[in-house]
């Protein structure tokens, strides 16, 4: 099937057969007889693009309710792997069918839809320069069903689902790509011999004319929660809604109004000893919901809009309150939320969108206020975007405002460029920004890529935004190349090759070490893949670690080599495994009393299902370091022999298709100890120091049992259970067992929380 090619098919039959469809996995209305049939599949994870080994037939048609696709997947009995998983899971080896549509037919995204045979929901969205995202929930119908040598999947997608553009007439073009996993060869089948992690995958989707339908939609998201917390007293009765209004005419409103967005899902734990902020992703469901228009990044280097900042601690003055332990005792780690509002509009070639939040001022401090523009215009194969973001700190006074330009042009299905034009003002103060990056693939088994990325000193986007860090230059190229045709005898089934080159500095020309990566990865068909790479720096400047010293602005590195091996066990019915080892090393500084750095590392870890309903992970990783280097002030800084060791242990049990228990726990151990006192010179040489520098230990705590309850599709009972600890001593040495312990015995939160949410 050609990538271009267009099917000119009426999908939706007429009035006598829009009668009511009863989605339960049988396939057996008279409409499926009359559906578009899909029965060729490749595949595209690994990307052998080799006829598919099972047999798969693909149905699809659509009436005035929605888009209906069937599936049905044959393949032996003892082969259907149906273990349950929490909804969005990946990745997930279990049998899978999904659709990917993008409704506009117009290559900016695709909205993915996807079912397990455990008949678990996932969805997603894939935009054009980014890579699949599994945050939205979107309310939509599926059910699933196991028969002798086959099981089928039945899908309904409404119109009202997602917002679509208004288009005149009676019909409307979308591309739409239909796909299946195979568990027991871990492979992903498609169609149109593409998968979501292609770079050229919206390019690569089948167009198809349908009759032009909407529909208008309203849902109220009433809830009621109560929150404790048994070690502060703090005690929170709320009550709050979402509503979500879609016109059928290309418009949409979001609304919610005194929000509670309590610790339904707890983050990963990250110990940051770094100048740079760790980014947290976004689990708050109004945030995720219709914000694909806003979500503007770069990988993991900025992001224009990082709600996450929303509702983030508010900031306080206390020594100047006049009364300043009541002041104290008010501070909180989040701020409440007066009201948050979305509005977007989509319309033949452009979208627009506002969106506005306002948090709650409180006795000792005021919220923030938050307002962003944003309008998307597409002109043939190019887009190109204007964003405002503007922040009012009704505590400091502080206004931050930041605008953007950002424009992409699919060249060929061959060449893809990006370009992000960014400007700041904070306080009279502007900055600049620029993000510039081409995609191309040669063929479909190659890939290069280049980036160039520039950021000045005094560009700020962090009041709504996230930047990884400003005063800083980036050049990189990227290549790779996968080979699939090994021989027969051969264990390997895809092996594919990458190289790296990334050069780094501040907006001064100091330069970071440049480095150098080559990474090689394999896929053996017993399903088992392997991973090797090595990594090669020069000499250069940190120019982070002290912190923007004017005086000390960067402290000078000699160069390192590095690799790492990583294994992922083939499924042994009932568990797998996978370990990682680490190692790097680098000279002797001849400045100060140095016998060279090194660190290594070391993870293993498990899955253990012995049954379908339950689930239990666990992980044990471990760091150390020699000459670990951490700045204590100005330019005074220090080495430790750094040991650092993280349990984690995760368990999901699932009775029926309603009721689900997730316990989720780290626990975090930190020694830092031999500590040897440094101080850098202007030119970023490290000397010996007689500062008192000690040794110290620290210990994490995060634990969360949370029991969900589902009452109907998207309205929840919630029963959580959250504790967490943090304790760091410079004073007594501790052992590995007490720095485990000793946050676990004292906690800072003990948290016990219910929450209702429905859906009218």
């Amino acid at each position: 099937m050609k990538k271009n090619l267009k099917y000119l098919i009426l999908l939706f039959l007429s009035s006598a057969y829009v009668h009511s469809i009863e989605i339960d996995a049988s396939l057996d209305e008279a409409e499926w007889e009359k559906a578009i049939v899909i029965n060729e599949y490749f595949e595209t994870v690994p990307y052998t693009l080799t006829p598919s080994e099972v047999k798969t037939e693909t149905r699809i048609f659509s009436n005035e309710n929605g888009i209906y696709v069937g599936f049905t997947n044959f393949q032996d009995n003892e082969s259907m792997l149906s273990k349950k998983s929490m909804r969005d899971e990946v990745p997930n080896n279990v049998e899978q069918n999904g659709v990917a549509i993008d409704f506009d037919g117009d290559g900016l995204k695709a909205y993915m839809f996807f079912v397990t045979l455990a008949n678990i929901q996932g969805d997603g969205i894939r935009r054009l320069g980014g890579w699949p995202q599994f945050d939205w929930d979107g309310d939509w119908e599926v059910q699933t069903k196991k028969y002798d040598g086959y099981w089928v999947s039945e899908f309904l997608i409404p119109w009202d689902v997602v917002l679509m553009k208004n288009v005149d007439g009676p019909n409307r073009s979308i591309n739409i790509t239909t796909f299946r996993y195979y568990a027991k060869n871990q492979s992903w089948l498609n169609d149109n011999k593409t998968s979501g992690n292609r770079t050229d995958f919206l390019s690569n989707l089948r167009t198809i004319n349908v009759a032009n339908y909407t529909k208008r939609k309203l849902n109220y998201f009433p809830y009621i929660s109560k929150t404790y917390n048994s070690v502060s007293g703090f005690n929170e009765d709320k009550v709050g809604a979402e509503v979500f209004l879609n016109t059928g005419t290309g418009k949409q409103i979001n609304l919610t109004v005194n929000p509670d967005f309590g610790q339904a899902e707890s983050d990963e734990v990250i110990v940051n000893f770094s100048a740079q902020e760790t980014f947290y992703s976004e689990k708050r469901a109004f945030f995720n919901e219709n914000q694909s228009l806003f979500d503007l990044s770069h990988y993991d280097r900025y992001r224009v809009i990082n709600t996450r900042r929303i509702g983030a601690a508010s900031s306080y003055d206390c020594e100047a309150s006049a009364d300043e332990d009541s002041c104290s005792d008010a501070k909180k780690n989040y701020t409440d939320i007066d009201f948050a509002l979305r509005y977007t509009q989509k319309n033949n070639n452009s979208d627009i969108g506002i969106f506005v939040a306002q948090e709650t001022d409180e006795s000792f401090t005021k919220g923030k206020n938050f307002y962003a523009l944003r309008s998307k215009n597409m002109v043939g194969s190019r887009s190109i975007g204007y964003f405002l973001t503007h922040v009012v700190n009704n505590f400091t006074n502080e206004k931050a405002t930041v605008n953007v330009i950002d424009f992409s042009n699919v060249k060929s299905s061959k060449l893809t460029l990006y370009t992000d034009l960014l400007s700041s003002k904070k306080e009279g103060i502007s900055g600049f920004g620029l993000r510039s990056q081409f995609v191309y693939k040669p063929t479909p088994l190659s890939r290069r890529s280049g980036s160039i990325l520039y950021f000045e000193d005094s560009f700020k986007l962090n009041d709504f935004g996230y930047l990884k860090k400003n005063d800083w230059f980036h050049i990189g190229f990227g290549s790779d190349f996968t080979k699939v045709d090994f021989i027969e005898s051969s264990r390997i089934k895809e092996r594919k090759i990458g190289v790296d080159f990334n050069y780094d500095s501040d907006t001064s020309g100091n330069s970071n070490p440049i480095q150098l990566r080559q990474e090689y990865n394999f896929k053996y068909k017993d399903t088992s893949s392997f991973q090797a790479s090595w990594d090669l720096k020069t000499s250069g400047k940190n120019t982070t670690i002290t912190r923007k010293n004017v005086e000390f602005p960067y402290v000078k590195k000699n160069g390192s080599f590095s690799f790492n091996l990583d294994y992922e066990s083939p499924s042994y019915g009932t568990w797998e495994y996978d370990w990682r080892i680490g190692y790097e090393t680098s000279d002797k500084y001849k400045t100060w009393s140095s016998e060279g750095y090194e660190r290594r590392f070391a993870k293993i870890a498990g899955s253990l299902y012995p049954i379908d309903d339950f689930r239990l992970g666990w992980q044990l990783r471990v760091r150390e370091e020699d000459e670990w280097l951490n700045w204590i002030e100005g330019n005074e800084l220090a080495v430790y022999d750094l040991t650092q060791k993280i349990i984690s242990i995760n368990a999901n049990w699932f009775k029926g298709s309603k009721h689900e228990i997730r316990l989720k726990s780290q626990f975090v151990a930190l020694d830092a100890k031999n500590p040897i006192s440094l101080i850098s010179d202007k030119a970023g040489y490290l000397y010996n120091h007689d500062s008192n520098v000690k040794p110290f230990t620290e210990g994490i705590t995060s634990f969360q049992v949370r029991y969900k309850y589902e009452m109907a599709p998207l309205s929840y009972i919630y029963l959580v259970y959250t504790k967490g600890g943090r304790v760091y001593d410079d004073e007594n040495e501790r052992n590995t067992s007490d720095v485990f312990k000793d946050p676990w015995e004292n906690p800072d939160n003990e948290i016990f929380s219910l929450k209702f949410r429905f859906k009218f």
